[in-house]
């Protein structure tokens, strides 16, 4: 009798496990089948039910749904008192879709997953918001214009120098920028939940706080810049970093602010990097008709350069009052140098002049450019004396030169050729810089301010046919080529004399100036080209003096020039020209 209990008791124990699984199993089939075309309970679009609807209903469901909210096609974005109003472009909700999402819940390949959907549905449901379309590139294109308007920069900290030599700390601004990720994201979550009210614009606040120990720490190493310079050469020019510019290197939570020194930097590049230029050479009738001097290509190593100016820096905080450094730069040669093309013996720049003629006359001007255009190209050969008033040529209307100001006899009158004296002084400059031998030379007969614009006083030279040349002497060892250059946007005129180096060495001093003389009391001339009534200054007052400058030549052992230039100037006053013409 036992036995048969127990043997009870185990199929029992069998068949109620497998009788609960097939009950369970009943009943989701059952489940199943009774939602086999309808969405599963417990499943709602914006809170309203679709649940037990086939898809047809719970597309009338959305639908009914969306047209209660009568939907806008239109945003409007606010910030302050600001007020954008944003276009939706190809807006339209999509019922349909949102019913299909809805009855895939519970539907899916995955069965755990369709079993955790629908228990999620039948104890907490589940919420669907809208889907809809609309285009997000022209969405994207408005955010980024609002972006860019109520975008504000930063102003970040700066080092101030003060007209009295104190240094100022100026904190800074906050800027502002729009956080576009979150602002699209709140567009989104709105349509998608049939909410059309105003959009704050979500705003950034960047801030340039300082503590104070940077403040003071800062403004006291900035102190350590005050009347300090930095001065980088590359070649022949050179870039001065004065303690202005010095103290906005500074970093307020570092040593030296290493961006800007690499902006700085990159910025130094762009002026100084060139590619290799090859020579070119044209020789036509005892004249070079086109002339191109070989240049390497130079190239600014940036990184190197950084770490110049940090170092630089540093030594300046520390102690040095003065570094002037040379720039780390890469050459080029390039592939075809002067010497290769021709057979003159030209091979390098050797000597260059320049003058300055800032405030004249169209007239003066237009023969500054005929008479340095008539000696472009010209070539001396070696052991030849050259004459300036030989190779200008007749200084006439005929030969095209217009009357400017000239000064004749001690005085300042309208002539022929005005403006040529520019031309000689540049070209008397150019051969003192090449070191050759000055054979005749004349002053002027007082101080003109064209010829001490960026120069010492002493360096000028005056022609006038046929009393009056400037002569000098080629006596280096090959032909001497001259090419001028007229610079009409910074006034500037300039000769350069090509040739061969033979190793001279020319140094020129600092003109010495004595017994001077006051200008006398203004002058007044009639002009038949100004109207009645206008008056315009030609000339400026210069006091009368006494002028030295020592000029010296040296080649090895031997000496070359030795002599000094003198220039005895009349005092000069301020001339006027005032207008007859009748109107």
């Amino acid at each position: 009798m036992e036995k048969k209990l127990q043997l009870l008791r185990e199929k029992a124990l069998f068949f109620i496990p497998v009788a609960i699984v097939l009950l369970i199993g009943l009943v989701l089939i059952g489940y199943h089948l009774a939602y086999w075309q309808k969405i599963y309970p417990g499943i709602a679009v914006l809170g309203q039910s679709v649940g037990n609807q086939d898809l047809a209903t719970a597309n009338q469901t959305v639908e009914k749904l969306i047209n209660q909210a009568s939907p806008s096609a239109a945003l409007t974005l606010k910030s302050d008192e600001q007020i954008w109003h944003l276009e939706l472009a190809d807006f339209q909700y999509q019922p349909a879709t949102t019913a299909e999402k809805a009855w895939q819940i519970g539907r899916h390949t995955n069965s755990i997953k369709n079993f955790q959907q629908k228990l999620l549905a039948w104890t907490k449901g589940i919420d669907l918001a809208l889907d809809y379309s609309l285009n997000r590139e022209i969405l994207g294109q408005q955010v980024d214009q609002i972006a860019d308007q109520v975008f504000t920069p930063t102003i970040e900290p700066a080092i101030k120098i003060t007209d009295q030599k104190q240094i100022e700390i100026e904190l800074g601004e906050e800027g502002l920028i729009l956080n576009k990720k979150k602002l699209i994201l709140t567009i989104n979550s709105q349509l998608a939940n049939l909410i059309f009210e105003p959009i704050e614009l979500p705003l950034i606040k960047i801030s340039p706080d300082l503590t104070e120990e940077q403040i003071n720490q800062t403004k006291i190493r900035a102190e350590k810049f005050l009347g300090k310079k930095l001065v980088l050469t590359a070649e022949e020019v050179a870039w001065e970093l004065d303690d202005e510019q010095l103290v906005q290197l500074l970093s307020f939570s570092d040593d030296f602010n290493q961006e800007k020194i690499a902006s700085w930097s990159a910025n130094l590049a762009s002026a100084i990097n060139r590619p290799p230029q090859n020579a070119a050479f044209e020789f036509k009738e005892g004249r070079v008709t086109q002339f191109r001097a070989a240049k390497e290509g130079i190239n600014l190593e940036q990184q190197k350069t950084v770490n110049l100016i940090t170092r630089s820096l540093a030594e300046l905080e520390a102690e040095k009052e003065t570094i002037t450094a040379q720039l780390p730069v890469v050459t080029t040669p390039p592939q075809i140098t002067t010497a290769e093309v021709n057979t003159l013996g030209i091979q390098q720049l050797v000597g260059r002049g320049i003058s300055y003629f800032r405030g004249s006359i169209s007239e003066r001007v237009h023969n500054i450019q005929l008479a340095s255009s008539k000696l472009n190209g010209l070539l001396i050969p070696p052991g030849e004396i050259f004459s300036f008033n030989q190779s200008l040529g007749e200084v006439s209307p005929a030969t095209g030169f217009k009357q400017a100001y000239i000064i004749k006899e001690g005085r300042t009158i309208l002539g022929d050729g005005g403006g040529v004296c520019q031309v000689s002084t540049t070209f008397f400059r150019a051969a003192l810089d090449a070191g050759l031998p000055i054979v005749e030379r004349h002053a002027h007969a007082y101080r003109v301010s064209y010829y001490e614009q960026n120069t010492q006083v002493g360096l000028d030279a005056t022609v006038f046919d046929p009393t009056a040349d400037l002569k000098f002497k080629n006596d280096t060892p090959a032909h001497l080529l001259v090419q001028t250059y007229v610079d009409m946007k910074n006034y500037k005129l300039t000769f350069e004399l090509y040739g061969t180096h033979d190793g001279r060495i020319v140094a020129i001093s600092k003109s010495r100036i004595w017994d001077q003389v006051p200008p006398p009391p203004d002058l007044y001339q009639d002009d038949p080209t100004l109207p009645l009534g206008q008056t315009k200054q030609i000339d400026w007052k210069a006091w009368g003096a006494k002028v030295a400058f020592d000029y010296k030549v040296e080649r090895g052992n031997e000496i070359l020039q030795d002599r000094t230039f003198y220039s005895a100037y009349r005092p000069w006053q301020a001339i006027f020209l005032r207008g007859t013409k009748p109107e």
